[in-house]
């Protein structure tokens, strides 16, 4: 479209060839040939009289790609006509979709409200600032101080919550109506109570590009980093729950036995010994060969039982979930330490990033201020828009990092030293999760030998089935278990083999000059 007020054509969104839908939603008491894109925006900056007004707001939106093109088109309609339509604003809507299974629009809202004959109406009113006697203070000048008050409460904060949450709502009805079991939910995992993985970081179009042409970025590195310790942590948490489920099938098996009273506190020796009684007792019309044979047999899956009780500490059914509880704790703790590290890590990293930044994109901004001609000095910001909102960019995390980190601006030899070393601390820290992820793999090893030789030597504790089928269902369930705990210990030690070189070079890119620091 044709803009009169900087006398150029502007395509708002890339290309017109990725939009696939548009529209102009109006209210009602908008004029109707504002429908028009270009005589829309041309009379917005019409209204406006300040040069650094702000003309509208953006904004973009995902759309559920598990909703078919129609389904996501008539939800965002429905969407911005509630929110944004119905309390006034006029809303410019573009429709991508590349089939790259990354539905997503972009919205361009009005700010200024309009009477009912279609006007623009102010922004903000002034009114005299009042004491608490509700009289007018002057200030130092002498005239009355006066403030300015907004004369509709969209840019209130509070608005970024709701427009959040009623989006998750009307998703999350549009994919329940189209029969789908997906579902959103907009909170971070920290506000959801989510522990048992860590957030991975937001790519952007640039990197996810370059990813899916098989080019290696360093986002994309850190991303597969945090999904590689994901998924060990959620097999381990799988295999640990798939004990606890089976632990808790042999209390609750053991409850109805008549020679028990509490499983919780009974010696699993007695209970070994019980049941030997009562499989002696059902051979008593077996000849003598198969007699002794099949006690040759328990006795020797007894003695395997009592020794690995011995080694492990556990007597009781109650000791076995007292040692499946630590494993867990143990888990927690070890995803509490890894996000944490993470965490610090990613600020140094952004931290050095924004200073690095800073100091290469400075000087633009000192020749900036230096032009003082208009016509010279739009030239100079439109040529480097990009580096100076890198520079922006750079001097807000440079701020933000450096309160977050307690250090004082410029950075000095001694605080880059430190930053450096805490970094390697961390690093070093999150290295030593191998060890520990071998004690883990042990521990439920340990429990889950106890709980086979448990059910082989004492299978009437649970309910009745055939011999093949019960011994059969042994076998699977010490096969899936392995098959989980060795997942888990491979992932580990693959995931840290192949981080070896990827911190080699992490090292390579802080080893930051100290006289430019």
């Amino acid at each position: 479209m044709y803009s009169e007020h900087d006398h150029e054509w502007k395509h708002p969104h890339s290309s017109p060839e990725r939009v696939v839908y548009r529209e102009v939603m109006l209210p009602d008491n908008a004029p109707r040939e504002y429908a028009d894109s270009q005589t829309l925006w041309n009379a917005v900056d019409a209204a406006e009289k300040r040069k650094d007004a702000q003309t509208a707001r953006r904004m973009l939106i995902v759309l559920p790609k598990e909703l078919t093109y129609e389904q996501n088109l008539a939800l965002i309609r429905d969407y911005c006509q509630q929110e944004f339509v119905n309390k006034g604003m006029i809303c410019d809507l573009y429709y991508h979709d590349e089939g790259d299974g990354n539905p997503h629009v972009h919205l361009l809202l009005t700010l200024r409200a309009m009477d009912e004959h279609g006007e623009w109406l102010p922004k903000t009113r002034t009114e005299y600032v009042l004491d608490e006697r509700g009289n007018r203070v002057k200030g130092k000048n002498g005239k009355w101080k006066t403030r300015n008050i907004s004369t509709v409460d969209w840019n209130d904060h509070k608005y970024a919550e709701i427009w959040r949450h009623d989006w998750e709502v009307m998703q999350n009805a549009a994919l329940e109506a189209a029969g789908r079991p997906e579902r959103i939910d907009m909170r971070s995992l920290k506000r959801q109570g989510v522990e048992d993985r860590l957030p991975q970081r937001h790519l952007g179009p640039a990197a996810a590009a370059m990813e899916r042409k098989g080019t290696v970025t360093e986002m994309g590195e850190k991303n597969r980093e945090i999904l590689s310790i994901n998924r060990l942590l959620g097999s381990l948490k799988r295999a640990a729950k798939k004990l606890g489920d089976k632990i808790a099938e042999l209390m609750a098996a053991i409850h109805h036995q008549e020679v028990l009273e509490n499983p919780q506190t009974h010696s699993l020796t007695d209970v070994i010994l019980s049941y030997r009684a009562m499989r002696e007792a059902g051979r008593e019309t077996w000849g003598k060969y198969a007699r002794d044979k099949a006690g040759i047999r328990d006795l020797q899956d007894m003695s395997k039982m009592i020794i690995l009780m011995k080694e492990t500490g556990i007597t009781t059914v109650e000791d076995l979930s007292i040692r499946l509880s630590n494993t867990r704790v143990q888990l927690e703790l070890m995803q509490g330490d890894v996000r944490s590290n993470n965490q610090v890590i990613r600020d140094i990293d952004d931290f050095f990033a924004a200073i690095e930044d800073y100091r290469e994109l400075a000087p633009l901004q000192d020749q900036l201020n230096k032009i003082h001609f208009k016509g010279r000095r739009e030239a100079f910001l439109a040529e480097h828009a990009d580096e100076l909102k890198r520079l922006r960019k750079a001097t807000y995390l440079r701020e933000k990092l450096s309160k977050k980190q307690g250090i004082s601006l410029p950075l000095d030899k001694a605080s880059a030293k430190k930053l450096k070393a805490q970094r390697q601390e961390l690093t070093e820290q999150n290295e030593s999760l191998r060890p520990k992820l071998g004690q883990i793999r042990e521990e439920l090893d340990q429990l889950s030998k106890l709980r086979y030789w448990t059910r082989k030597a004492i299978p009437e504790a649970l309910p009745e089935r055939n011999d093949f089928s019960e011994q059969q269902e042994v076998r699977e369930n010490r096969r899936e278990l392995e098959q989980a705990m060795d997942a888990a210990i491979d992932a580990v030690t693959r995931e840290t083999d192949e981080q070896h070189p990827a911190r080699d070079v992490s090292s390579q890119k802080l080893k930051y000059d100290q006289e430019r620091l």
